[in-house]
């Protein structure tokens, strides 16, 4: 019998026929990595997207990948991540209409209410961005407001990916646009909350690391015997595995894993993520996602050089900048603060906010949010094609939130809640005279 969480991931793997061909698929490959003796033992695949600039304006990120204990589930995360990127990348910028938010004839979310960027980074002539004001010209695009249900229209470079901003353009560089709140499923319900999930992951984990939080480690004898087996997997290659409790003050289970290796000769330090409605969910796609980033690190430490360590990093670019970085053993003492909390909880100490539906999930995630002042937009991004197999691809932005960003000095110093949300949890937290952590994140 297959598991709660591997039910629904069955229609998307039963997907996969009419998604797969080498030439004119949705997805043009799919690869099971061998499961090596020597690393954990989960299931891995990676899959590649079709082309987007062979009928579109822009080529797409089009590498996707899972890993799971499962070989069903493994590959249905690769189908989604596949087929959130083909998504991500199709779409006609001109058709959204440029204003600035003074201006608009419709109605839009202020600027003030997204996180971005510090006026420190602003006035530094070399920054990539300028500051988004309500008087800034931006393409405008739709969302719904889960809380409201109102149209508001955001900006479309939240919303696709890649997103370009040309030199002298008449369009203002306001965002990196990355992947955060991008989510496929075979349901609206199902794509929203994995969105919604995806976009606390990231401002728990970026709050921890920014504000250097030491957070609540979670007793790993404490933990199902499903989870046990999976943290029993690193063990028996040489690493030793530490979890965190990074909710924020929503309380939805958030779960930091991180992987150390003192015993191995791999890697020094692999840090991952997930939230999740479910605690139980919430580890087991923390671990499994754990096992996913190893073997990427791995690939990038037999591959690469070492980054040397630059002053103000300034050779800390992007993504594989900043999982290179972190594959050095020299510098793993600077993420040390991660797993040194000497605070310890039981796993059922975690709230469980599961419920029965996709729908109840959604609407309580939502409800949620909203108590603590934040309301959820969403945009559906399915393509007609996508949309014919029953699949839905969406992208979730709750403004004020707190972002993932790659590159050190892309890195978000604006908004409240770097500064504000650590003291509501109960630590000191961090000034905006002093700065954040001077260090960049290990995360994937």
């Amino acid at each position: 019998m297959m598991s709660d969480l591997q039910t629904p991931i069955r229609r998307l793997t039963d997907n996969l026929p009419y998604l797969l061909d080498p030439k004119t698929g949705i997805i043009t490959g799919v690869s099971e990595h061998p499961m090596e003796i020597d690393s954990p033992r989960f299931f891995r695949f990676n899959g590649r997207a079709a082309n987007t600039e062979a009928f579109g304006d822009y080529r797409n990120f089009a590498i996707g990948g899972g890993a799971s204990t499962s070989r069903e589930l493994a590959l249905a995360k690769t189908i989604g991540e596949c087929v959130e990127r083909y998504c991500a990348a199709l779409y006609d910028k001109h058709s959204f209409p440029l204003s600035t938010y003074n201006k608009a004839s419709f109605p839009c979310v202020h600027p003030d209410q997204f996180a971005l960027y510090a006026k420190i980074q602003y006035e530094n002539p070399e920054f990539d961005f300028d500051e988004f004001t309500v008087n800034s010209p931006v393409r405008w695009m739709p969302a719904q407001n889960l809380t409201s249900l109102n149209t508001e229209y955001v900006p479309a470079s939240m919303v696709y990916v890649p997103y370009f901003f040309y030199k002298n353009g008449e369009e203002t560089p306001i965002v990196q646009p990355i992947s955060s709140g991008l989510s496929c499923h075979c349901s609206y319900e199902e794509a929203v909350v994995g969105g919604i999930s995806e976009v606390i992951e990231r401002d728990n984990f970026m709050i921890t690391w920014q504000a250097k939080l030491s957070r609540k480690r979670i007793r790993l004898n404490s933990l199902s015997k499903r989870n046990i087996d999976l943290i029993n997997r690193f063990l028996e290659v040489g690493y030793e595995i530490h979890l965190m409790d990074i909710s924020n003050e929503s309380t939805i289970p958030g779960i930091m894993a991180v992987a150390t290796g003192k015993n191995t000769d791999f890697l020094p330090l692999v840090v991952s993520a997930s939230v999740a409605l479910s605690p139980e969910e919430a580890v087991q796609k923390a671990l499994e996602e754990l096992a996913h980033t190893e073997r990427y690190a791995y690939q990038i430490k037999n591959e690469l050089p070492r980054l040397s360590v630059h002053k103000e990093f300034d050779n800390v670019l992007g993504q594989v900048h900043h999982v290179n970085f972190w594959v050095n053993p020299d510098v793993q003492k600077h993420a040390a603060f991660l797993y040194a909390s000497d605070s310890w909880i039981d796993f059922e100490e975690l709230p469980d906010h599961s419920k029965t539906t996709p729908t109840d999930e959604m609407n309580h995630l939502v409800g949620v949010l909203r108590q603590t002042g934040y309301e959820v937009l969403i945009t559906d991004i399915t393509t007609s094609d996508v949309q014919s197999l029953g699949m839905k691809v969406i992208r979730a932005i709750i403004p004020g939130y707190h972002p993932l960003f790659m590159g050190y000095h892309k890195r978000p110093l604006g908004g409240n809640r770097l500064w504000e949300i650590p003291q509501k949890l109960g630590f000191d937290g961090i000034q905006k005279e002093t700065g954040d952590y001077a260090f960049p994140h290990p995360f994937p």
